[in-house]
């Protein structure tokens, strides 16, 4: 291509562009589409106690989340033991979620994940101390990585995945709650995930 065939190509694409702009509906183009107010709450907490149950079913009803005769499923993450460092998302913290969710009136509460550093989920569980607040308050936790998988069709065409292979349990909750960990072992001081 030489420099005219490139000037024209320029000029014929930023017309283009200019063309598209003009006859899209404006909507499309306002610089902010974000709603007038944040769904975002932040609650203080001085640590992982029992005290989290009130404070987190506090906070939930703040959302006015309709969650009566649902089944949620909480998903945490869960990826190694490691003795005195904190890397997976806090067991009271679950547990907490989980009894706020049934206080709304949730059906059902699950919790599924599934480790992808340490196989052995049920060491997982067990170490980091979710399988006793689970077992105390009557909350099925459902493996992930063993959940028999559904095939569901892709519903967009961003890439050239046709479908999806997601957990059953995943595909049956009325709703799924990711649980994020702080991370503090990343470069940048913290992050979250």
């Amino acid at each position: 291509m030489n420099r005219r065939q490139f000037t024209a190509a320029a000029v014929g694409t930023a017309t283009g562009g200019a063309l598209i702009k003009l006859h899209a509906p404006a909507h499309l183009w306002a610089r902010d589409q974000r709603p007038r107010q944040s769904r975002v709450a932040i609650l203080p907490a001085e640590d992982y106690s029992g005290k989290l149950d009130e404070s987190l079913y506090e906070g939930l009803r703040l959302f006015a989340l309709d969650v009566t005769g649902k089944t949620v499923l909480l998903k945490p993450n869960l990826v190694e033991y490691i003795a005195g460092v904190e890397v997976n998302t806090n067991a009271w913290l679950v547990g907490a979620a989980a009894e706020a969710f049934l206080r709304l009136g949730a059906r059902r509460v699950v919790v599924g994940e599934g480790p992808g550093h340490q196989r052995d989920t049920q060491l997982v569980l067990a170490e980091s101390g979710l399988e006793t607040h689970l077992r105390d308050r009557k909350i099925e936790f459902i493996d992930l990585n063993r959940d028999e998988v559904v095939e569901i069709g892709a519903r967009s065409g961003y890439t050239a995945m046709k479908s999806l292979w997601l957990p059953r349990a995943v595909l049956n909750a009325d709703l799924l709650v990711s649980m994020p960990k702080v991370k503090t072992h990343h470069w940048a001081g913290s992050r979250c995930h």
